[in-house]
């Protein structure tokens, strides 16, 4: 009997969340055109966007560019974000399980994290091409390291009683891991996904601006070199309320999974 009202519980608080975001990016977008005095040639209002995609005359064809770029764009991303957080996860893994792995990848992490992706983006496109695989390895960068650090910090949570209690009963190193460590790092790796979702579409569309041609990131730099600026202000929009959904989804999946673990105790 009580299923239904969780159900609608857990989707309260994303719910509220995307509501918020929204009207928050809203009053924020108003305040921006009105107050600061920039040109009304270049900007675009929320009731412009809207007329744009559905209620221009050639909204239909609009939408069909717009929605076309935004899926290569949700491709890209979404390549380069499991990319990106597979990797994070097994360097995690070996890090915890093995000393050497840490003082031998961590440089090379952070020099990933710390040059500028278009500075690195000639060389990528050198080893990978101009295509697809170029921007999900990009994409994949972005999301390297933010999910390595959270993932490693949740499978060192677990503590001495825990791992003894694994290991009187005959249990191994990888029982530890297996049975405590990635369970008790649950809300880490959720961090690592909510943080990676908007982290893979940033990357993708840095990588987009300079390689794939049909895509969000190329569509903005056509359109502001063309002075396209209702498609430009189109995309924006779009790209920004699918990072938006991406968090929300991320946080309803670990709404979810905690509660189906009983880890959101305490949790806000």
């Amino acid at each position: 009997m009580n299923h239904p009202i969780r159900s609608v519980a857990l989707l309260g608080r994303p719910l509220v969340n995307f509501v918020f975001v929204i009207a928050a990016s809203l009053g924020a977008w108003y305040a921006l055109v009105t107050l600061t005095g920039v040109s009304e040639l270049t900007t675009r209002l929320p009731q412009d966007v809207v007329g744009y995609l559905f209620t221009d005359e050639d909204a239909g064809q609009n939408r069909s560019e717009v929605l076309g770029a935004l899926g290569q764009t949700i491709l890209d991303a979404g390549i380069g974000f499991v990319a990106g957080l597979t990797a994070a996860t097994l360097l995690a893994t070996a890090m915890v399980m093995f000393g050497g792995v840490e003082a031998a990848t961590m440089p090379m992490v952070m020099v990933l994290r710390t040059v500028p992706l278009v500075a690195l983006a000639p060389v990528i496109t050198l080893l990978f091409g101009n295509g697809f695989w170029c921007v999900a390895v990009m994409s994949g960068i972005v999301v390297l390291f933010p999910a390595l650090v959270n993932i490693a910090f949740g499978l060192r949570s677990v503590t001495p009683q825990m791992r003894d209690v694994v290991t009187v009963y005959g249990g191994s190193s990888w029982d530890v891991l297996r049975r405590v460590a990635y369970p008790s790092a649950l809300p880490s790796i959720f961090a690592a996904i909510r943080i990676s979702v908007p982290g893979a579409i940033t990357g993708a569309l840095i990588a987009e601006y300079f390689t794939t041609t049909n895509s969000v990131g190329k569509a903005v730099n056509t359109s502001l070199a063309l002075y396209q600026y209702d498609k430009l202000w189109s995309l924006i929009v779009v790209v920004t309320v699918v990072s938006v959904l991406g968090y929300l989804l991320a946080q309803l999946a670990e709404t979810v999974v905690l509660t189906r673990y009983g880890q959101r105790a305490g949790r806000t």
